[in-house]
């Protein structure tokens, strides 16, 4: 879903518009989205109907879209944030797009796992602070594995 093509760490952007833009980038380059101009107007429309901003400095889109062959998750850090219309008026400087297979509810799933690893501040701020996509990937991997074993630990037999 995610890997190192994917990912842009501290990135010198003014809008969200530009940060949208490379979001999609990414996915193109990294052969997830065949037509950047479709998947760039769905998600236009999609933050139309409201931004993808969750305040402490996130946003999350998720999209279903018909050229997506599967979930594609594309992340950026920007230094200095950008305006997206955050409910805490804060200047968003990390942005995920999720781009789900149409017809299913893949995207939903993943934006729902992502903010849950994105409700530690801590982790948030550790993200926003990578150095590397290397190092960036690294936090996401070792956060899906304390969820992972703490779910499987909490499990009612």
């Amino acid at each position: 879903m995610m890997n190192k093509s994917l990912v842009e760490v501290g990135a010198e952007l003014m809008t969200k518009d530009e940060a949208l833009d490379r979001l999609i980038e990414l996915q193109t380059i990294s052969g997830g989205i065949r037509d950047a101009l479709a998947l760039s107007r769905e998600v236009r429309r999609r933050e139309a109907r409201g931004s993808g901003a969750v305040s402490m400095r996130i946003a999350v889109t998720e999209i279903n879209h018909k050229g997506s062959s599967d979930t594609t998750v594309s992340a950026l850090t920007v230094k200095k944030g950008v305006d997206c219309g955050a409910p805490d008026r804060r200047p968003v400087k990390l942005l995920f797009l999720i781009s789900g297979k149409d017809g299913t509810d893949e995207a939903d799933r993943v934006k729902n796992r992502l903010l849950r690893m994105l409700s530690d501040m801590r982790f948030t701020s550790m993200l926003c602070a990578a150095k590397s996509r290397e190092e960036f990937l690294r936090l996401i991997e070792e956060r899906e594995r304390r969820l992972r074993d703490t779910d499987e630990g909490s499990t009612i037999q």
